[in-house]
This record gives C-alpha cells, sequence and structure tokens, in this order.
C-alpha cells in the first residue's frame, strides 16, 4: 500500500507534534519576509516545497493557531533550547493513537532552520509506525508583490492565507 500524504496533514502533524505546542519565546525569531520551506517525507510522494510571506505577527498568529489545534490533543511537551538547536518531545493524541515526536530544529541566524523529526504512532496510521519528516525553511527575500503577510503558495499550485484561515484580516 503506497502511503500519501497531504500538505495540511503533514503540517497539521508536524505542527501539533512540534511547534504548535511551543511557545513564540521558546524558539529564535525567523526574519520577515518570502520563506521557502521544503519537507521531505521518506515514505511519501518525494520532496514537497512550499512558499511563505511571514512577518512577526504572522509568525505569533501561527504558534497560536498551533497551540488551539494541539489543546487537548498533546502533553505538554519538554522544550529545551541550547543556543540555536531547540529539542522538544511530545505526545499526542490523535483519535485511537497516540503520537510521539522527538524534532530537533537547528536555526541558522533568523535565516533558515532544518527540523528533524521522527514520530511513532500505536497503534499505526496509515499502516505505518512510524514517520519521519526534514524540512528545511530558509529566507529567501523580500515578499513579492503579490503576496501579503500570511499568505502561502503551495507546490501544487494551491494558496491560501493563514490570517483568513484563523478568522483575521489579510
Amino acid at each position: 500500500m503506497k502511503w500519501t500524504v497531504s500538505y495540511p496533514t503533514v503540517f497539521a502533524l508536524l505542527g501539533a507534534a512540534t511547534c504548535g505546542v511551543v511557545r513564540a519565546q521558546d524558539l529564535p525569531p525567523r526574519k520577515s519576509g518570502l520563506w521557502q520551506i521544503d519537507m521531505t517525507i521518506p515514505a511519501g510522494p518525494g520532496p514537497q516545497q512550499m512558499k511563505m510571506c511571514i512577518d512577526s505577527g504572522t509568525d505569533a498568529e501561527m504558534f497560536k493557531m498551533g497551540m488551539n489545534a494541539a489543546r487537548g490533543t498533546c502533553d505538554k511537551p519538554s522544550i529545551n533550547r541550547s543556543g540555536s538547536t531547540v529539542t522538544i518531545d511530545s505526545t499526542c493524541k490523535m483519535g485511537e493513537t497516540r503520537m510521539t515526536t522527538h524534532a530537533v530544529t537547528k536555526f541558522t541566524a533568523d535565516v533558515a532552520y532544518r527540523t528533524e523529526a521522527d514520530t511513532r504512532m500505536d497503534p499505526p496510521m496509515p499502516g505505518r509506525g512510524e514517520m519521519k519528516i526534514t524540512q528545511d525553511g530558509k529566507w529567501v527575500g523580500p515578499c513579492p508583490a503579490d503576496m501579503t503577510p500570511g499568505d502561502v503558495a503551495m507546490g501544487n499550485g494551491a494558496k491560501m492565507n493563514i490570517k483568513q484561515m484563523l478568522g483575521g484580516k489579510q
């Protein structure tokens, strides 16, 4: 059975399991502008990419969204920060499945980061008991004129605005 995963599913899982339960002050700030995020899931369809226009307010809203999504489904995570490296261990429940995640994010100033997350699922979801995700984010410059903070362009051409998803203004 081939396991396919959509962007929203992966980001929800990664967000809820890692950053979603992290407070903004637990992570170094990201530079405002256009970010390219490349994600690799070895069991998935191959490398996936998205571009996101952010500013400090959008980053704070995404933390809030993740925290709200994780509320009631995740235990309080163990967060350890040593310089530019943040390690998060968390446990979340999705339906009957218990997900235990160990994620390490290494930041390069405010212009790049790399997250390696290993999630174990019991009982397995989509026939798999483990999911590894690698996410590389890098600042690529100012947001283009056709994007405002909160805009996300997926590699498949889909576009959305995180602020609108949260019920705010664009």
